[in-house]
């Protein structure tokens, strides 16, 4: 299989995991029929939503969590229609060198693909077996696969050493396999598996808190899910959006983000805590291959003639901003006229830059 392939196979099995915490990545194992990540993308909630470029956001269950592997299942629920990957075989060799690939979103970067080596195949930390690579794996990378040239899953994308360069950790494919067996024996009930003794405790078993097995006290938020209490500034941002309609479970990204998903464009906003300024962003378009001059000389002009409106231009892409609002000038009622109106200022602007000036569809190459 090409690299290429390889590449193509893993995007389309690959998913977006959203929490109020963060976000991270999963990927749909066919024969298993659960999607896996890690335990901390997903740890102290039992719902998260899952999203990929062609579904529409949803809520999906945990159905396990392992802090000791540092995994997490995660349903795949009704209308998700994704590709599928296939784990390394019982006894299948990893040796140093190999080439792999990694993919995730790190950083919120949208199905980013890295290739690299694997630069220790057994790497024993704390007791559990990783494979060491030097392929780039940072934040939201957490609870991807780890892949063979072959399109196999020997890994599942864990840590990095930030004192270091290049050190990514996967977890071993075995213990994968482990899990999942161990998952099945408990007819996939909701499970949590225990730091002390590795037992799998599931709610039916657990005993006032306690692990059934070794009597050690199980954390609790991995059984009833940690409550999300936003900040002052996110829960009105959030009272908006509901009172626009919006499901705000489905339309959060983090604690300070949330997208809108509105027919074919994605409205963005955030808030940042720093310089408590709300700001929002919209790909409208990607730019055309022939006659960009029209295209620039209507978006300056467009510029210069609606000043609250920001057009830009970055990556190919044509993206549509509004001024930003501070904190101390938020004001509910005020604010959602103003995101009504730019929500429509987003589709009639993306409209007439593809049709009028042959602008090419947000997500599509050519």
């Amino acid at each position: 299989m090409t690299q290429q392939k390889t590449s193509e196979l893993a995007t389309d099995a690959t998913v977006r995991i959203m929490t109020p915490w963060g976000l991270g990545t999963g990927f749909l194992l066919g024969d298993y029929e659960v999607i896996v990540t890690n335990c901390h993308v997903v740890q102290g909630c039992r719902q998260v939503v899952l999203a990929t470029d062609n579904y529409k956001k949803r809520i999906a269950n945990v159905l396990y969590c392992d802090p000791l592997y540092d995994l997490a299942f995660v349903e795949q629920p009704d209308g998700l229609i994704v590709g599928s990957l296939q784990l390394a075989f019982e006894g299948y060799e990893i040796k140093d060198g190999d080439p792999i690939q990694a993919i995730g979103h790190p950083l919120g970067l949208k199905y980013t693909n890295t290739n690299g080596i694997v630069s220790k195949s057994y790497r024993f930390i704390n007791g559990i077996e990783y494979i060491q690579t030097d392929a780039a794996i940072n934040p939201g990378n957490s609870g991807g696969p780890l892949l063979t040239p072959e399109g196999l899953v020997v890994g599942v994308n864990t840590f990095i050493m930030s004192e270091g360069q290049n050190l990514g950790f996967a977890l071993h494919y075995s213990l994968l396999k482990k899990a999942l067996d161990d998952f099945a024996a408990v007819d996939k009930a909701y499970a949590v598996r225990c730091i002390s003794c590795s037992n799998l405790v599931t709610e039916s078993t657990l005993q006032a808190g306690y692990c059934p097995f070794c009597g050690v006290k199980m954390n609790q938020d991995d059984f009833k899910g940690k409550l999300y209490i936003p900040g002052v500034m996110e829960r009105k941002i959030e009272d908006m959006l509901a009172q626009m309609g919006y499901d705000v479970n489905i339309v959060r990204e983090s604690r300070d983000s949330w997208c809108i998903s509105d027919e074919n464009l994605d409205i963005n906003i955030s808030y940042s805590p720093e310089n408590c300024h709300i700001s929002t962003s919209c790909v409208l378009c990607r730019l055309p291959q022939e006659d960009i001059g029209r295209m620039y000389g209507f978006l300056l002009q467009q510029n210069y003639k609606i000043p609250e409106l920001s057009f830009s231009m970055s990556g190919g892409n044509v993206t549509l901003a509004t001024r930003r609002v501070s904190n101390t000038d938020f004001h509910s009622e005020t604010c959602c006229k103003l995101l009504e109106g730019y929500i429509l200022a987003c589709h009639r602007y993306s409209d007439i830059l593809i049709n009028r000036y042959h602008g090419i569809p947000a997500g599509v190459i050519e």
